[in-house]
């Protein structure tokens, strides 16, 4: 143990009465106040403090072997307490109350609960205060024991503890900064006390070996604690607050140094990065969190906008940077689908108008045309037969438009749910109930099973089809084939007619565009089918020299 050097027995005694008493004093002061973070702690550090300089002023001041015994023992418990009490303190004044689980303060109870056992039932196995003998130092009779292998083991459990509560503290200052610099500075300053006198009470210096100084550095540190928290003050509401809506926030909040390295996460960053991100190179592990990267950006699935906020110390030099990534998914989401409803609006305003196009020109000119016709009929007595025939032309034009439009209406209307469906069965379905003549039809490639909306794909292949009976005559030889591509699968319809010049291939599917005097409304009906089922559609010359289009892009159905 250790050495008084050349202070008085006697003023050291004197010492540990006056800590003794400060302690108990000091103690009660902070039970009735203990409202604050780590005030219950610092009350019972005070009190034990208190307690165990008390009990070895007796035990000095006595000569009787057996009341030393008995402050000893009674001493034990109290000594048992303050390193847990400690640990527990730092946590409560660092706002890490979730730590402090009713699980975890009875483990760590439990290795000073079994060493008071131990210390207290020695004599019958020795693993404990060995050897223990009064002997005579100077003017007092002091009580001499070696430390056994519990004592041993309690003594490096407690500066564990000690060690725990110096990080916790540590950490706290650089949560918080110089905001609590002065609180951090005295907690640790007091720290030194016990852990200085722990150990010049272990290892034996001077000559009056049998001394102990940690009562009273137990009572000087309990003071500095008392301090801190009663006077200088703990952690406020914003702090607490502040940490506390960190740790719960859905966003995740990453923190890097200045020297680009992750420092912290919250647990929903936690969540999002890989579990070795704390210590790792920012840049390595989330590289598109880079100034100017473009917003949102997409993760697991999900979109983020990125908020970067620097760190910086009161003399304004750089200490890193705050990266708080918001969850956008559900707004972008609500955002593309107000831009299909708008793309889908913009789309029927242009049919609306095409419309009225069809209405005031197309209509009316075969109107006026019928009705001409059949006054010139009246005025002749039936005998014009040609103007008749005009005339029914005329109105089976206006029958042709009027079902062009009708599909026109209906044909760019989004999809909204699609089924499973047979291409070579609808084609051949289709196919039988046209009015096809001596045309033929032939079907390559292997059938394919794809997500369409049934209807409308029909309508599709039945514009197609009629557009090349229309222009390659009756006997046309219609082909299909069917290709599975890495986009999706394709499906084309060629014919052997005398095809599409290069130059207005790109105009025949427009509305109101026609090569052979339709309606000029079939090939429009076919684009916006396809644009709303996300297709596209192109038109290329096939190999006997006549039309082909190739509708690609189809979305295979799942197996």
């Amino acid at each position: 143990m250790s050495d008084l050097g050349a202070l008085p027995v006697r003023a050291y005694l004197a010492a540990c009465l006056l800590a003794g008493v400060i302690g108990l004093w000091l103690g009660g002061i902070a039970w009735r106040e203990r409202d604050q973070p780590g005030g219950t702690e610092v009350a019972l550090y005070l009190l034990c403090g208190g307690g165990i300089s008390l009990l070895y002023a007796v035990r000095v001041a006595s000569a009787s072997e057996l009341t030393m015994v008995v402050t000893l023992n009674l001493a034990t418990p109290l000594v048992a307490a303050i390193p847990g009490l400690w640990t527990a303190f730092t946590l409560a004044f660092a706002g890490h109350d979730q730590w402090r689980t009713e699980h975890r303060i009875v483990a760590l109870a439990t290795p000073p609960f079994a060493w008071v056992l131990l210390a207290w039932s020695s004599a019958t196995h020795g693993l404990s205060r060995r050897s223990l003998t009064p002997v005579v130092e100077g003017p007092f009779t002091l009580l001499s024991f070696d430390l056994g292998l519990a004592d041993v083991g309690f003594v490096l459990y407690a500066y564990a503890l000690c060690l725990v509560g110096v990080l916790v503290v540590v950490d706290l200052y650089q949560r918080t900064g110089n905001r609590y610099r002065l609180q951090t500075f005295v907690i640790l300053l007091g720290t030194l006390f016990p852990f200085l006198g722990g150990i010049a009470t272990v290892v034996d210096l001077g000559s009056y070996a049998n001394l102990a100084w940690f009562p009273s550095a137990l009572v000087v540190h309990g003071v500095f604690l008392y301090g801190t928290v009663f006077w200088l003050g703990t952690l406020d509401a914003a702090v607490v607050a502040r940490d506390t809506a960190v740790e719960v926030m859905q966003d995740p909040v990453i923190v890097a140094g200045s020297d680009g390295r992750i420092r912290d996460l919250n647990p929903a960053a936690e969540a999002l990065l890989p579990p070795d991100a704390v210590g790792s190179s920012l840049s390595a592990v989330f590289p598109r969190l880079e100034t100017g990267v473009e917003h949102p950006i997409t993760i697991g699935g999900r979109q983020f906008d990125i908020q970067e906020d620097p760190i910086t110390d009161p003399r304004g030099t750089d200490r890193g940077h705050v990266f708080l990534l918001r969850d956008v998914t559900e707004r972008e989401r609500r955002q593309s689908e107000l831009e299909r409803r708008e793309a889908e609006l913009e789309r029927q305003n242009e049919r609306l108008e095409d419309f009225a196009g069809v209405v005031s020109h197309d209509l009316r000119n075969p109107l006026a045309a019928a009705t001409a016709a059949v006054e010139l009929a009246r005025h002749d007595g039936g005998e014009n037969d040609d103007a008749l025939d005009r005339a029914a032309n005329a109105h089976e034009r206006m029958d042709d438009l009027i079902e062009g439009l009708l599909s026109l209406a209906t044909a760019g209307r989004s999809v909204d749910s699609a089924d499973r469906v047979s291409l070579e069965a609808t084609v051949r379905r289709v196919w039988s109930r046209l009015e096809s003549a001596d045309a033929t039809l032939s079907v390559e490639g292997p059938d394919a099973t794809v997500l369409a909306d049934g209807d409308r794909l029909e309508q599709l292949l039945s514009n197609l089809f009629r557009n090349a009976i229309e222009h390659a005559g009756d006997d046309v030889a219609v082909r299909v084939d069917i290709e599975r591509r890495p986009d999706g699968v394709a499906l084309a319809v060629a014919d052997d007619g005398p095809g599409i010049p290069p130059d207005q291939r790109s105009q025949v599917t427009e509305r109101g565009v026609s090569l052979g005097g339709g309606t000029g409304l079939g090939l429009a009906i076919v684009v916006d089918i396809a644009e709303a089922h996300g297709w596209e559609l192109s038109v290329e010359e096939s190999e006997s020299g006549g039309a082909r289009f190739v509708i690609g892009g189809i979305e295979p159905a799942d197996d």
